[in-house]
């Protein structure tokens, strides 16, 4: 244990007024109300009357009680503190039964003669403190209640009214009268503000611990405490502390790409090589719809470059294939590639209708230098009338495909995190019933 804590806390003793267990509590001047470890009597006991026997909690310990035994020893955001109540909680539904059950441990700091309530729920921790202060509400009686600070605004979680069910240890309260007491809950997480209400309203702060930073303050192993089950009502998002950082690198990484994109275009402009439009003709010697091959003028190419090859037809309720085939007149190397275009339209019941399109293109990468010439080798329908292809070459074409690739593949992991902050918080809101989407 930390040199922080105190070796010798006050303490006194007193008798259990039913089985004379001795209960040792440590609140010499504040705790009134006592919960026995061995028999569960719940009575009152200011220090000179005869102890006062309010009741008994009938119920079986909660397993966790022997995670902090009373009187266990620990540090509490700096400060030595000792737990010396614990109490299980459970919601009341509207029927009178319970539900989401929970525990809370009183945690005494006697060099501040404070209190706080470590509270665990599905395995979720937190810290829980008066506020000092109220709080205005807005919409205060609507399913969208919030409460709006400087630093951030407080969304309606949870309304509800609680019982405790089971209790050991000293408090400096009568904890029997929490069961008229009603709660409402508003969160941003990390923090919860609580709203008790009764006669009058009081107002706590409640903080979101991490179970590593609860077995670190009272000495125990982390694998000892229970595990954590689905999303905590002000459990932070885990990707929230990357997120700003992610957005940084991500502009920069798009800027970058963008930068790198102009650049060459800059460094490569566009050039037109060929224009040039080419009448399909049929080829006596051959099946019908065969055209004769096509031979487009040459071109020269004077650096190694991707080229653009575009092509555009009078396609009219009619289909083209066209194997073309891209031929280096000095060294005889050739880029083949085919398109198969076609184009109908028509009109039906009134309405015009087309599909397919008389236009496209191709993409050849790492064309060396030299002088070129386009073979082309048509077969269309027999019958109708042959079209014509209006062929267009361009050398550094900006190809934005490749561009959009890599925007994609920056924009995956930026993906993946706000997808998980999304399911994140739908979790979270999943376990209310004042959610969003409610």
């Amino acid at each position: 244990m930390s040199q922080a804590l105190t070796p010798s806390m006050e303490s006194a003793q007193l008798d259990c007024p039913e089985c004379h267990t001795p209960i040792t509590y440590y609140d010499v001047k504040g705790s009134e109300y006592y919960a026995c470890p061995k028999c569960h009597t719940y009575f009152r006991y200011s220090g000179e009357e005869t102890p006062k026997v309010l009741g008994r909690y009938d119920n079986v310990a909660p397993p966790e009680t022997q995670l902090l035994p009373m009187g266990t020893l620990g540090v509490l955001e700096g400060q030595p503190c000792r737990v010396v109540g614990m109490m299980e909680r459970g919601e009341l539904t509207r029927n009178g039964k319970l539900q989401y059950h929970w525990l809370e441990y009183q945690i005494y700091q006697p060099n501040t003669n404070d209190y706080a309530q470590l509270m665990v729920f599905d395995g979720h921790w937190m810290v829980i403190r008066p506020a000092k202060r109220s709080y205005r509400v807005d919409n205060a009686k609507s399913r969208r209640a919030s409460i709006t600070l400087p630093d951030a605004t407080y969304r309606l979680y949870n309304r509800y009214q609680s019982r405790v069910v089971f209790a050991v240890g000293e408090f400096d309260w009568d904890i029997k009268s929490d069961d008229k007491l009603r709660f409402a809950e508003f969160i941003s997480p990390p923090v919860m503000l609580v709203k008790e209400s009764k006669d009058r309203d009081t107002w706590y702060r409640a903080e979101h611990m991490e179970p590593y930073a609860v077995a670190k303050a009272f000495g125990l192993k982390e694998s000892s405490l229970p595990s954590r089950e689905g999303v905590g009502a002000v459990q932070p998002d885990p990707v929230a502390a990357r997120l700003p950082a992610m957005r940084l690198l991500t502009g920069l990484a798009v800027a970058l790409l963008l930068l790198g994109q102009v650049l060459f275009s800059l460094q490569h402009p566009r050039e037109a090589l060929l224009t040039e439009t080419l009448k399909v003709e049929a080829d006596a010697t051959a099946a019908a719809g065969t055209g004769r091959v096509i031979v487009s003028p040459s071109f020269t190419l004077k650096e190694q470059a991707a080229l653009l090859i575009e092509l555009n037809t009078t396609l009219s309720n009619q289909w083209l294939e066209l194997p073309v085939s891209l031929v280096n007149e000095q060294t005889g190397q050739g880029f083949e590639f085919t398109k198969n275009i076609e184009f109908y339209s028509g009109v039906e019941s009134g309405e015009s209708w087309s599909e397919g399109s008389r236009d496209t293109d191709a993409v050849l990468s790492q064309v060396p230098a030299g002088r070129y010439h386009l073979n082309f080798y048509p077969l269309t329908e027999a019958g109708p009338a042959a079209p014509d292809i209006t062929v267009r070459v361009v050398a550094n074409p900006v190809i934005w495909s490749n561009f959009f690739i890599v925007l994609l593949l920056l924009l995956v992991y930026p993906a993946w995190l706000y997808f998980r902050r999304a399911s994140h918080e739908t979790a979270r809101w999943n376990q209310s019933d004042y959610g969003p989407t409610e």
